[in-house]
């Protein structure tokens, strides 16, 4: 897959409210860029989620609660959904916001 095919997967994929559930309220309009502070929002209400259930599988699997840093799996898990995020699905809304960006400045009115 080339890479525009890969930015208008990524972008199908980000246009679906179902992708964006429960914080679709974060997701910005196809003509505005996805900032980092957007992105690590998003990141840390899925990595604390991820990573508390995380916890709970651990503990309900027998580990003691006093085998593992219980912020490890909520701080990590925001961590790695950040990178993933900032360097696949906002990098490439951003290009097409910039895009339809130019393209709105164009139109005369």
């Amino acid at each position: 897959m080339d890479h525009d095919g890969l930015e208008q997967f990524a972008n199908w994929l980000s246009d679906m409210d179902p992708e964006w559930w429960p914080f679709l309220f974060l997701r910005p309009q196809q003509h505005e860029r996805m900032g980092t502070r957007r992105v690590l929002a998003l990141a840390a209400l899925y990595g604390i989620l991820a990573g508390v259930v995380m916890n709970v599988v651990l503990v309900l699997s027998g580990r003691s609660a006093d085998s593992f840093n219980p912020l490890l799996f909520p701080v990590g898990a925001t961590l790695g959904f950040f990178l993933v995020y900032r360097f696949t699905f906002a990098y490439f809304w951003n290009r097409r916001a910039e895009r339809l960006a130019r393209g709105m400045q164009r139109v005369p009115r």
